[in-house]
């Protein structure tokens, strides 16, 4: 019954995402929605009038746009259109290139991201929470969401001779262990600032409406494309999931609410989310963060967990793991959070879930992006890899008896 109710409710908000669509494609007719096509936007009128919407310091504007030219930078994204810009300004004090943050236009990824909200969650990152993030975040100029429809303009960090940027192929390849080490540091800088917070002090930094499993709304869509995603997701790679991982997966989904317990209990910190090597950026001797369209409260390892497994080839990762877990608790002991270092590991193992339940919903219901069909496969069989090494089946089943 449980099943049958979030399958209507997931139906609703299906139905409102729709609408929502509809009612922006009506305001195009009028000139009343919000631009969101790459050749609209890269005119300087347009472009003016979205700045101006959404700038975050007053003192910036007005902007008024004379020229623009649109740069070849690749900046690949599964779910939005990503512009590189530079701009020549008759008025406002912004830089001379921009990085501009469009939605895809594809019907069906704009769809999806209505149902599970993640741009709006990014607008209000930049907006409110990233400004006092103890990592380097890009500087953020203007972001707004209006209907369906985002716009994010930050800093070109192309321009930055300090930065350093990863690609897709980089994570597939895999980091060095050095550079492993670096992340893991800003993770525990991270999560070690926001550590046990009171959920008063969280709820005023991240609102709890945002969480993807926790808030009333999101915790329906998760649990119902949870379920829903296993048997597609086999069907398009046969034979990369096992029946003991498929199991697995089942019993988790159907014991979904005990799961929550243990996964969001204890001291909570404020997670990326989405922390695979592609959101990682170098600058100088320290780790930056993009791309934080999943950002929520939660047990810091999940960060590392899917950092690892996404971003690490299964030999080397098999190889280096209990030494990097160990090494991620030390150093979150060091920034002022100290952590138990055998309940990280365990924590570790029991949150082996998480990169595997996203990668079956990304690739079941469609991949978003089929550029990444690829990249979306190595990442799979990674994550099986993680699950069956750290035996997240048998740490499920003690859990489940002793719960």
């Amino acid at each position: 019954m449980a099943a049958i109710g979030d399958s209507v409710r997931m139906a609703l908000m299906a139905g409102t995402a729709a609408g929502r669509l509809s009612l922006d494609a009506l305001g195009d007719l009028t000139g009343r929605a919000m631009p969101y096509r790459a050749e609209d936007v890269a005119r300087p009128a347009v472009l003016s009038q979205l700045l101006n919407e959404g700038l975050l310091d007053p003192d910036l504007g007005p902007v008024r746009i004379a020229s623009l030219t649109r740069r070849d930078i690749p900046s690949i994204s599964s779910n939005c259109h990503n512009l590189v810009l530079s701009i020549e300004q008759e008025t406002g004090g912004l830089p001379d290139s921009l990085f501009v943050k469009l939605p895809m236009e594809p019907y069906a990824t704009r769809w999806f991201m209505n149902i599970i909200e993640s741009w709006r969650l990014e607008s209000y990152f930049f907006r409110h929470v990233a400004p006092n993030v103890p990592l380097r975040t890009p500087v953020t100029y203007a972001t707004a969401w209006r209907g369906s429809r985002f716009f994010l303009a930050q800093e070109n960090l192309n321009d930055d001779p300090a930065v350093t940027l990863f690609t897709n192929p980089d994570m597939v390849q895999g980091p060095s262990l050095e550079l492993v080490h670096r992340c893991l540091d800003a993770f525990a800088r991270l999560h070690s600032h926001y550590y046990g917070l009171q959920s008063s002090a969280q709820e005023r930094i991240l609102p709890y409406r945002f969480h993807p499993f926790l808030a009333p709304r999101m915790g329906v869509v998760s649990r119902t494309l949870n379920r829903l995603a296993l048997e597609p997701c086999m069907k398009k790679r046969p034979g990369l999931l096992p029946e003991d991982v498929a199991s697995a997966y089942r019993t988790t989904v159907q014991e979904w609410p005990r799961l929550l317990k243990h996964w969001f209990s204890g001291p909570l910190s404020l997670l990326h989310g989405d922390s695979h090597l592609g959101n990682f950026f170098a600058s100088g001797d320290t780790m930056g963060m993009l791309d934080w369209q999943a950002a929520h409260w939660g047990k810091g390892i999940r960060d590392v967990q899917y950092f690892l497994s996404n971003s690490l080839p299964e030999d080397v990762l098999a190889e280096a793991e209990r030494d990097l877990v160990n090494y991620y608790a030390w150093r979150c002991g060091h920034h002022g959070a100290p952590l138990d270092a055998q309940a990280t590991w365990q924590d570790y193992r029991s949150i082996s879930f998480h990169p595997l339940m996203t990668i079956i919903v990304s690739i079941g219901f469609g991949g978003l992006n089929e550029e990444q069909d690829a990249v979306m496969t190595e990442v799979l069989k990674r994550a099986v890899a993680s699950v069956q090494r750290l035996d997240y089946a048998g740490w499920l089943e003690r859990y489940l008896a002793d719960s």
